[in-house]
């Protein structure tokens, strides 16, 4: 079952493919110089406990095992750009990024963002959960001695990791228990931030849950052989989230855009159509607001006092597209000359303005381009079997890439593909004689893609993307009961899991990888996936409606 679930090893074929790959890293060591810059103060405990007492919500040390360069840790499992971004999110703490701009990063998926002004503060993006923000809040505090009351937020998206935490900002000490925020708080987002929220927390919860969860591994444990990162930064945290309504709406048919007559000079940039210049809790910023990125409400803004330009980044599932294009097109246009700054709600901040449009120029080129599968593109392009772990993924990497995912095939289909007597699918999967036979046939077909030569020496190079093909029909015909032999099941379900396993070990993209892994589990033994928000889908259902509650 999946809770007794024992990872394996890399093959010998997968573990030279990730040490040659290695080989091909750029040598950028101001990145990691960058995501050290301006370290003010480590967190000073090793994780940090739920409300209850009762468990973990984030360890800041389970991701430790990137910095080993022993020869055992070098083979480790892990693709060499996966590595990397796991070294590149490794610092934890507070960090000063410039005069009254501070981030912590480490504390959860997203980082929080601290504007200082005259008398309050101004938070962006508040994490991902009550226990991970209050700890990042009261980290600031301890370090700066700073007492300000946080008196404006900004969310810069609708995904819970850029909004779950804003409860945890109004609670005297870290460990201190939920308090209300005060009456004068304004709340600042984008125009459909409530309806996206509510249509991925409530009304597509159950689904959308099961998609963070094999996106982010959250069943998988930390480590090498388990979950090594999800592309944004480590994983998301497993606190409780909660939602605060937004005062003040940005975009839509509602809210009006600055207009040229009354463009403030304080802005240092020129009127542009479709900026917001607004003033909250003493700090002055522009913000961009633009729909279809990683959701239908999105921004990013500017705080001209810092010169610092700030992007939501893609979000939990979020995907490349031409609506994001245009948003960071739109963003580079009016923030990107002035910027000396770059940050953002992911990664590292970088200082200077050449450095600031070279990364506004890598983010508009990933929001253009689809990114590669490498060794599991073959798996990605088929539609897969209903209800089955390998069809998840292909849910996953379509969320993330934002491309469409034929239907999946029903069981009945996947019991009559093994019983057809000839021919082969476009995917590349084979049919077969009788039913039972053909489940036989595949599975055996299945081992010797996976063997290939066995990954040592000469030989065939295993196909680890078509042996969980040829496996698909079988796990897939498995719902109707006596269609599969419960040996021949048995069997396909191992060895699936096993081609999942090396294919999640070969993958570039950590959430592919956590999705490939995730599987790899669940085809032995289905896994449950823990009901997180709770407080979250009753916030929101407030928030909507609040005459039904």
């Amino acid at each position: 079952m999946a809770d007794t679930f024992v990872p394996m090893e890399p093959t010998a074929y997968v573990t030279r493919r990730n040490l040659a790959g290695a080989k091909e890293l750029p040598d950028a060591p101001a990145d990691f110089e960058n995501a050290q810059r301006g370290l003010l103060a480590a967190p000073p405990y090793r994780a940090l406990p739920s409300l209850d007492g009762e468990e973990a919500v984030w360890h800041f040390h389970a991701f430790d095992f990137h910095t080993s360069d022993t020869p055992a840790d070098a083979d480790s499992p892990v693709a060499a750009p996966l590595r990397r971004q796991g070294l590149l999110a490794l610092p934890s703490g507070l960090f000063r990024v410039a005069d009254g701009l501070y981030q912590v990063r480490g504390f959860d998926l997203a980082n929080l963002t601290v504007v200082t002004g005259p008398r309050a503060l101004l938070v962006i993006d508040p994490l991902g959960s009550y226990e991970t923000a209050r700890a990042a809040l009261a980290l600031y505090r301890s370090t700066t001695g700073d007492t300000r009351p946080v008196r404006a937020v900004v969310h810069t998206q609708s995904g819970v990791d850029h909004f779950g935490g804003v409860r945890g900002l109004f609670t005297g000490s870290r460990t201190g228990p939920p308090a209300g925020p005060p009456a004068d708080l304004a709340v600042y987002a984008p125009d459909g931030f409530l309806a996206d929220a509510v249509l991925r927390q409530v009304t597509e919860g159950a689904r959308q849950a099961r998609l963070v969860d094999y996106a982010y591994g959250t069943r998988l444990g930390i480590g090498p052989l388990a979950l090594a990162g999800s592309d944004l930064g480590r994983t998301v945290s497993t606190g409780r989230p909660d939602f605060l309504a937004p005062t003040d709406t940005v975009g839509g048919p509602l809210s009006a855009p600055t207009p040229r007559a009354h463009w403030p000079a304080w802005t240092g940039i020129p009127w542009q159509e479709g900026l917001y210049a607004v003033e909250a809790a003493g700090v002055r910023m522009v913000l961009r607001p633009a729909g279809g990125h990683a959701s239908p409400a999105e921004l990013n803004l500017y705080l001209p006092a810092h010169r610092a330009v700030y992007l939501a980044g893609a979000g939990l599932l979020g995907a490349p597209g031409p609506a994001r294009a245009e948003l960071l097109d739109a963003t580079a246009a009016a923030f990107g000359t002035p910027a000396e700054v770059g940050l953002g709600a992911y990664g590292h901040p970088v200082w200077g303005a050449p450095y600031v449009s070279a990364w506004l120029a890598a983010h508009r080129a990933a929001a253009g381009a689809l990114p590669d599968a490498g060794a599991v593109a073959p798996l990605l392009a088929a539609p897969g079997h209903l209800d089955t772990p390998s069809r998840t993924v292909r849910e996953v990497w379509a969320r993330l890439t934002g491309t469409a995912l034929g239907a999946a095939r029903p069981a009945v289909t996947a019991r009559a593909q093994l019983a057809a007597a000839d021919g082969a699918h476009r995917d590349g999967t084979e049919r077969y004689g009788s039913e039972q036979d053909g489940a036989r046939r595949a599975v055996d077909a299945a081992q010797r893609a996976y063997d290939g030569g066995g990954g040592g020496g000469g030989g065939a190079v295993p196909d680890y993307a078509r042996a969980v093909l040829l496996l698909d029909p079988v796990v897939g015909a498995c719902a109707i009961p006596s269609a599969v032999p419960a040996p021949v099941e048995r069997r396909a379900r191992a060895l699936q899991s096993a081609a999942l396993t090396q294919l999640g070990y070969l993958a570039a993209h950590g959430r592919l990888r956590n999705a490939l892994l995730t599987a790899a589990r669940d085809v032995l033994g289905p896994g449950a996936v823990a009901p997180r928000f709770a407080a979250t889908v009753h916030d929101l259902a407030v928030c909507a409606d609040p005459l039904a509650i």
